[in-house]
């Protein structure tokens, strides 16, 4: 039999400020993916962002590719910014993701770089597990979106405010039904992903990945009785928003575009999900502990 070498996409930060330090941390995950026996591709522009000494180490013994080529799996090199810009690239291919990480928090990146080399092993073996994540889909009253921008989000698709002054007036409804006018400087609607991301940073409730639902949680609500709602995701959430400055932000996980207040906008639930690897005995809730500090005494560490 013809052995079947299983074909890797590896994607990094396209930052001009990467350091030294996250360049060896990618070379190293092309070198372990090629030692356990796996095919190594590289897009074209990704591959010219490398200094020099990496890419006559990579020259070859990987595939130089113009765009996302036809692969057994994604790996992501960074921190999540990387993993939604690769997401974003894998979109409805089904191609599953694997998340290293070196940068800071790290959610979706969840692999720590220390644990590379035996997590392409259990790759390599088939000795892995899969997450189903839910994508949110934003849709609008006029023609839209413009060239190059993403309508669908892995973590969140918020409406902010585009002056420093005055709030927005969001009129919120839940599948035609009317939910309430937030008086806010934004709103964030969560996939369960997204939920320790953004949501997170304004007090939305932490859901477990694979749960069915989306969130709602306005930023800094001028009514205090505000808070983060759950809903179910098949749940059509329409909003209408009215801006003194008469324009307002519309980001899709982080990437914004200005629109006019008479852009009426429909969030739903997206019409395919991503393929999130994990290793077999890690959880989510091990992630929450280790990212969180959950249970940890931070006085032991000040010592």
């Amino acid at each position: 039999d013809i052995p079947y070498y299983m074909k890797f996409a590896l994607f990094g930060s396209m930052f001009p400020d990467r350091t030294a330090k996250a360049e060896e941390q990618i070379l190293g995950v092309c070198e372990s993916i090629i030692k356990h026996g796996g095919k190594l591709c590289l897009t074209e522009n990704f591959f010219l962002t490398l200094p020099l000494y990496i890419k006559h180490k990579l020259d070859k013994v990987c595939e130089l590719v113009e765009s996302f080529p036809k692969v057994d799996m994604a790996v992501s090199v960074g921190g999540d910014g990387t993993f939604l810009r690769t997401a974003t690239t894998v979109g409805n291919t089904g191609i599953p993701v694997l998340g290293i990480n070196t940068g800071r928090l790290g959610f979706l990146a969840a692999i720590n770089y220390s644990d590379v080399d035996e997590t392409l092993k259990e790759v390599m073996d088939r000795n892995y597990r899969e997450e189903e994540r839910t994508l949110l889909k934003m849709s609008t009253d006029e023609t839209f979106p413009p060239e190059h921008f993403n309508t669908n989000a892995l973590n969140e698709i918020a409406l902010l405010k585009q002056d420093t002054a005055s709030m927005l007036s969001i009129h919120a409804y839940i599948n035609n039904d009317y939910l309430t006018s937030y008086q806010a400087d934004g709103l964030i609607i969560s996939t369960p992903t997204g939920s320790t991301a953004y949501s997170l940073s304004i007090g939305g409730s932490i859901l477990s990945p694979t749960t069915p639902s989306i969130i709602l949680s306005a930023i800094a609500p001028h009514n205090l009785t505000s808070r983060s709602l759950v809903v179910d995701d098949s749940s059509i959430i329409s909003l209408k928003v009215e801006s003194r400055s008469h324009t307002f932000l519309v980001s899709v996980d982080g990437q914004s575009r200005v629109l006019d207040e008479t852009v009426s906008i429909q969030v739903r639930k997206a019409d395919y999900t991503l393929r999130v690897v994990k290793r077999v005995g890690h959880t989510f809730y091990e992630t929450l502990r280790d990212k969180l500090m959950w249970g940890a005494d931070v006085r032991k560490q000040q010592k």
